[in-house]
């Protein structure tokens, strides 16, 4: 294997530390201590428990807010795991797991003590407690899962994998509290072109076959499938509104699934959530049920992902039969590593608003 540079080897290894310490303090604490996202959370509880009393919405945010201090410092842990571990000998190193714990706990150290010098904001003691059970928590899985990787080096169960779950977590929460703007942007633009509903909500296949109800913003025009029952959308669909092209390309329409995987319907990864009885029409234009496609059924021993290998690497039209057996390979492949990456290429297309495109939209 070639030796890897010391630019690369920072890239990798060094620097996500670094920017995730630099988001959690000036960017993260200060999010969390506005009455903006205090006044979101209140909306949101209050339609789930319409009834609740104030101090019942208060300790929910407590627990809310104290919940995601103990993922985020977690998963700094875990980024600091790897910065020390840098790729080399066993997945599980007691030096680069000890030099993590100290360092992620000396930083939630240094957190709480500069929030001292911030006007209305104070250290708290029982915030370290948290950040340090966050830290001390994925250390140990670590080492539980390290332990059984090298046991069984090509086992799925030791690539990092339990973090995908909290990290699904506490992403979606972000997402969702930093794209709001976004939402009532997208609502109006999606209401004032036919005065139609704004959500759309889709019944979706699941893990082990459950079916959900997946949210996204309308893109179709109303009752777009009344006639035709579930039918993919092709290229230059009539069916499309003008907004829905805009929404489609970036991936916008899809925005409100944040939710979905939050309640834990979907991940951020994975394959992408197939529609009960939905069908594809193929060469002789005839309609063929996606789960008498081999490899459908395998789909579903993973939850459903926003983004993945299917929909980085191949176009939106490519065969079902080719897009299931990248979705299977993801499935063997899969790791909490992969996963980052992917979510990274998906950031780039949608930057580019390249997701309708007909070429490959990421080079392979």
């Amino acid at each position: 294997m070639a030796k890897m540079s010391t630019a690369k080897k920072f890239i990798l290894y060094g620097l996500p530390p670094l920017l995730w310490m630099a988001f959690i303090f000036p960017v993260w604490n200060r999010a969390l201590g506005s009455s903006r996202i205090y006044e979101i959370f209140a909306d949101v509880f209050r339609w789930l428990v319409p009834h609740a009393s104030a101090y019942a919405l208060d300790t929910a945010y407590i627990i809310f807010r104290k919940t995601l201090h103990f993922i985020e410092y977690g998963f700094l842990a875990y980024l600091f795991y790897r910065a020390f571990r840098g790729g080399r000998g066993p997945f599980w190193s007691k030096r680069a797991g000890f030099l993590a714990a100290a360092a992620a706990i000396a930083y939630g150290f240094l957190d709480e003590l500069l929030q001292s010098f911030v006007p209305n904001r104070f250290g708290s003691p029982f915030d370290w407690a948290v950040d340090t059970a966050g830290i001390l928590t994925v250390v140990a899985l670590m080492a539980r899962e390290g332990v059984r990787r090298d046991r069984e080096p090509d086992g799925p169960a030791g690539r990092a994998l339990f973090l995908k779950r909290p990290f699904d977590v506490a992403l979606s929460g972000l997402g969702l509290i930093a794209s709001s703007p976004l939402w009532a942007v997208i609502a109006v633009a999606v209401w004032l072109e036919d005065r139609g509903p704004l959500f759309y909500a889709q019944e979706r296949v699941g893990r082990n076959g459950r079916t959900f109800k997946a949210l996204k913003f309308r893109s179709m025009v109303k009752d777009a499938e009344e006639k035709s029952g579930p039918v993919q959308a092709v290229a230059g669909d009539p069916r499309v509104t003008r907004i829905g092209r805009v929404l489609r390309a970036t991936a916008m329409d899809e925005l409100p699934q944040l939710i979905n995987i939050f309640k834990g319907d979907m991940s951020f990864v994975g394959p992408r959530a197939l529609r009960p009885n939905e069908k594809e029409v193929n060469g002789s234009a005839e309609p063929v049920s996606l789960d008498a496609i081999p490899g459908y059924a395998a789909r579903h021993a993973v939850r459903p992902g926003l983004t993945g290998l299917t929909q980085v690497f191949l176009p939106g039209e490519t065969p079902r039969r080719k897009k299931f057996r990248y979705d299977l390979l993801y499935i063997r492949k899969r790791s909490f590593g992969l996963d980052l990456k992917l979510i990274a290429l998906s950031f780039w297309i949608t930057f580019r608003g390249k997701w309708e495109s007909r070429e490959p939209k990421v080079r392979s």
